[in-house]
């Protein structure tokens, strides 16, 4: 999870947010189907102005929580999925649904 992590926070090059892997979320599956590895990373975001943000918003801090699976199959491909949503919509229906994405993604062979 950390190496994934690693490799989309390089391909991103955002500077200006802090994404980490969230203990105890990584859990691999085996199921005798394809290979996979859930987990969930956290970002902090910089907030320049957060008393406008508390304004315009009802929070003082941006994180946005992202879901991710990354599942091998019998040729050794991977594919990985990520879905996120800042909190305050994360904890809500939407939250939800994109959890429910990322759980029932599976690679078709």
């Amino acid at each position: 999870a950390e190496l994934l992590n690693a490799r989309r926070e390089k391909e991103k090059g955002n500077a200006k947010a802090r994404t980490v892997v969230v203990s105890q979320t990584p859990a691999f599956s085996d199921s005798g189907g394809p290979v996979s590895l859930t987990f969930q990373l956290r970002t902090d975001i910089d907030v320049q102005k957060p008393e406008l943000l508390m304004e315009q918003e009802g929070v003082s801090e941006l994180v946005r929580f992202t879901d991710a699976k990354a599942t091998v199959n019998s040729k050794r491909d991977m594919l990985i999925i990520y879905a996120g949503a800042l909190n305050q919509y994360y904890q809500k229906e939407e939250g939800a649904m994109l959890r429910e994405s990322v759980r029932t993604f599976q690679i078709s062979t």
